[in-house]
């Protein structure tokens, strides 16, 4: 037999040799040539129904062959490539990962097999739907889901993204692996931040992490930082207002005081959540003053006594107007709502105004983008004493 024809018979010699390793010679001269076109019609027909015979071989050798060479092409029967899917995991992994016709519905109840190889097989085929991806992930087996995250041909929905987030959130890799992806949506990003922001991650993971989500959304790595820390801030603000127990909050307060964390954006965020309670305890702490001080201090009409507290607080004054501003707007909404909740949308405008207002610095925009102009000024502020301190020492 030559590599370039294959006489009838040929394949009929093929066809009566019964040792397992003649009949994987056989496989892998008829395979190629089926494939590529180069038998006539009879010959053809012969080779089909003795490659045919081959996949139901009770040999593993001659199956593991045949599931090799029909894996690479695509003109091969779809029965047989459906056949040796459904086979031993030596036998169906290559078919699994390299054949293309095989359905979903096939592909997910292979999965459904709970075998390993099988689905990361799987997960590496060139093209992976929604559904087959989802139902990887559904598997839980954080090596398939590795897997299946570095394939970027895999489509990946982004709820199936947040469920790899949910489950594997304390992983070692998948987290950054979900940064990686190139169809990483918005609400994704936000997702990844938050764990980032919760310091659920190892310090070198956050850190590869916030590189990579900075490379996905073409962020200057400054800005990135800000994101998460102002992430950070507001997910500090969501935490304390949804919590009960007072004693919880003042145990957190001192928590954030010790570590240096009790930041004057953080405070401002908190402000225009509507969550007086964490400020107040927040502005006892810096001050040294106690609660009664604090709220009457903080309620309509005592400037002077705002004003002494703040300054005790040691916070940037320059900060005061835009504090002044929105103490003055969250008390007048808690007098307003009285026994039920506040609701920020009512007096987080006038927040906007007051604070524009007073900085000439600042543009009208949403609470994000005022915020970050606030953070900005503060960080000039910050340099400027620190040029003009090694002026000095000059």
């Amino acid at each position: 037999m030559t590599d370039a024809t294959l006489s009838v018979e040929d394949v009929k010699r093929l066809e009566r040799e019964n040792s397992p390793l003649n009949r994987e010679s056989a496989v892998m001269k008829i395979g190629p040539l089926m494939a590529e076109g180069k038998l006539q019609s009879i010959e053809a027909d012969l080779a089909r129904d003795v490659v045919l015979r081959m996949a139901e071989d009770a040999d593993v050798l001659v199956r593991s062959a045949l599931s090799r060479q029909i894996a690479l092409y695509p003109l091969l029967p779809t029965e047989m490539a459906e056949r040796m899917a459904r086979d031993i995991a030596e036998v169906s992994i290559p078919v699994l990962q390299h054949w293309p016709h095989l359905s979903d519905d096939l592909l997910v109840s292979v999965i459904e097999e709970e075998i390993e190889a099988k689905q990361i097989a799987i997960a590496q085929r060139d093209a992976v739907s929604e559904r087959v991806s989802g139902a990887l992930i559904d598997t839980g087996n954080s090596n398939v889901v590795s897997v299946l995250l570095e394939n970027e041909n895999a489509n990946i929905s982004a709820d199936a993204l947040k469920r790899v987030l949910d489950d594997h959130a304390d992983h070692e890799t998948i987290p950054v692996l979900v940064t990686k992806r190139p169809d990483l949506t918005p609400e994704t990003c936000l997702q990844c931040v938050s764990l980032i922001v919760a310091d659920q991650l190892e310090a070198d993971v956050a850190n590869e992490m916030r590189r990579y989500l900075v490379r996905q959304q073409h962020l200057p790595e400054e800005m990135a930082a800000e994101i998460v820390a102002h992430a950070r801030e507001q997910a500090v603000a969501d935490m304390t207002a949804g919590e009960i127990d007072d004693g919880k909050v003042a145990e957190f307060v001192g928590v954030l005081h010790k570590a240096g964390r009790l930041t004057p954006t953080m405070l401002l965020r908190s402000l225009c959540s509507g969550d007086l309670r964490f400020v107040e305890m927040a502005f006892g702490r810096l001050s040294k003053k106690s609660a009664d001080y604090v709220a009457t201090a903080m309620s309509p009409g005592h400037t002077d006594l705002f004003k002494a507290m703040y300054d005790a607080t040691r916070l940037p004054v320059s900060l005061r107007p835009a504090f002044s501003a929105a103490i003055e707007a969250a008390a007048r909404e808690r007098l307003r709502a009285g026994d039920n909740a506040m609701q920020p949308q009512r007096y987080v405008p006038t927040v906007i105004a007051g604070i524009v207002g007073a900085y000439g610095t600042v543009a009208p925009a949403e609470l994000e983008h005022v915020m970050a102009e606030l953070s900005r000024t503060l960080k000039r502020e910050a340099e400027e004493r620190f040029d003009s301190r090694a002026h000095m020492r000059v």
